[in-house]
């Protein structure tokens, strides 16, 4: 249900873009979702940056990370 509510954002957002779009995601995807919500999409990932969260407002002081997936048009 997420991965189909993500895909479907990311869809109809596409009549808001310019035609050579990039669209930059940030999510913490520890299970593997964003490569088929890029796909249902028609998007494809270009590129990943994974970035760490320092500041963190939970109790919880595991290393965290989040990554910005790079979308383009597949």
């Amino acid at each position: 249900m997420y991965v189909a509510g993500i895909a479907e954002v990311l869809t109809n957002s596409k009549r808001f873009l310019a035609d050579d779009y990039d669209v930059f995601l940030v999510a913490n995807d520890k299970y593997g979702l964003y490569p088929e919500i890029a796909e249902r999409a028609g998007m494809r990932i270009v590129n990943q940056y994974k970035r760490p969260v320092l500041n963190r407002t939970e109790k919880d002081k595991n290393a965290y990370a989040e990554i910005i997936f790079h979308l383009k048009e597949k």
